[in-house]
């Protein structure tokens, strides 16, 4: 049993999943187990992820095509035997070797926080820096606009086991803002910390999904806010900031 349960879900990224999983095995923390979800790829990932399965922390796990990423995150629970979660998406990178060490030393001394971010460096499919991008780093900042954007990069977390099961993972209802949703409701199991530094490089894409679906993005997360507007107390003028953020966030990076 490792102390860290890293999960990778794919879909024909054979080429940027190596250097995903690089990055994890370049970690100095070293007692994790990597987990890789391929979600029924048709290029070389499998493959691919055999050259790594000498290492005995690697497992991989092929599963028929989901019917979004919510359920395919969901297929990795199983596997998790780890205190602690951390995700890092395929297209993704972790560029600071401590990230592992600095966010399970973070968790152990405070009991409290149950989702650990970063900031990252965002790249584009050239590996081109972009620009770096701080998230809010106190837990009253923020749970302040926590409906009004996203307050965590996925790639960069850290969750505790025990409130993922508890909530039952990523709601698989929520097609665009699977992550958002996850985080609400584990906000009403304890508190957020982001660390400032860059932890991860983001990739944007030409092609991302939200781009191409932003109306439908945008009702997912006033689905979120919706369902959850009671508990964090949000005004009715949320709805509106998410949509003109969405929008703006769509054109950003077209060009």
């Amino acid at each position: 049993m490792s102390m860290i349960s890293i999960i990778i879900v794919t879909y024909n990224r054979e080429k940027l999943l190596v250097k995903a999983i690089d990055s994890v095995l370049s970690q100095k923390f070293s007692d994790f187990a990597l987990i890789i979800i391929d979600d029924a790829s048709t290029d070389n990932t499998e493959s691919i992820v055999n050259k790594y399965l000498e290492d005995t922390r690697v497992s991989y796990v092929k599963i028929p095509k989901a019917n979004s990423i919510a359920q395919a995150r969901n297929y990795a629970w199983p596997y998790v035997t780890g205190k602690y979660v951390a995700v890092l998406d395929s297209d993704d990178i972790w560029c600071d070797h401590l990230k592992l060490t600095k966010q399970f030393n973070f968790l152990e001394k405070n009991p409290g926080v149950v989702v650990v971010g970063s900031g990252a460096v965002f790249i584009n499919s050239q590996d081109k820096i972009l620009e770096y991008v701080k998230k809010p780093e106190l837990e009253s900042d923020i749970k302040k606009d926590l409906f009004v954007k996203n307050p965590f990069f996925h790639s960069s977390v850290m969750l505790r086991f025990e409130h993922i099961k508890k909530i039952g993972g990523y709601d698989e209802k929520i097609k665009f803002g699977e992550d958002l949703d996850l985080w609400v409701r584990l906000g009403k199991e304890g508190a957020f910390y982001n660390f400032p530094g860059a932890m991860i490089k983001y990739r944007v894409h030409d092609d991302n999904e939200i781009k191409k679906h932003w109306s439908g993005a945008i009702l997912d997360v006033l689905r979120i806010i919706k369902k959850n507007r009671k508990a964090y107390s949000v005004g009715p003028f949320v709805f509106l900031k998410k949509i003109f953020r969405k929008f703006f966030e769509y054109f950003k990076y077209k060009n």
